[in-house]
C-alpha cells in the first residue's frame, strides 16, 4: 500500500513537471506565432494564421491535460473562443 502511494506521488510529480515544461514550450510557440502573424506580409498571412491557430490548439490540448484548477472550464472556454476568433480571421484573410 505504501509503495502504491509513493508511486502515485512520484507519477504526480513527473506529470506536474511534464505539464510545466509543456506549458512553457507552448507559451513560447504562441508568442512566436503571434509575432510572426503580426509581422507577416500580406502574401504570408494565411500561413501565419495557420501556424498561430495550430499553436493555440496545442495550448487547448495542454490545458485540457494539465489544468486542474477551479477555473479549468473558464480557461478552456477562453482558449476555445480565441481559436474560433483566429479561425474567423484566418478564413477572411485567406479568401483574398
Amino acid at each position: 500500500m505504501v509503495l502504491a502511494v509513493l508511486t502515485f506521488g512520484a507519477a504526480q510529480q513527473v506529470a506536474a513537471a511534464t505539464c510545466r515544461d509543456d506549458l512553457v514550450a507552448v507559451s513560447s510557440t504562441v508568442e512566436r506565432t503571434r509575432a510572426e502573424l503580426k509581422d507577416a506580409a500580406a502574401t504570408a498571412k494565411c500561413v501565419a494564421y495557420r501556424k498561430h491557430v495550430a499553436a493555440l490548439t496545442q495550448v487547448r490540448d495542454v490545458f485540457a491535460r494539465c489544468d486542474t484548477g477551479t477555473d479549468k472550464a473558464k480557461n478552456a472556454a477562453q482558449v476555445g473562443a480565441t481559436i474560433a476568433d483566429m479561425t474567423k480571421q484566418m478564413q477572411a484573410s485567406c479568401k483574398k
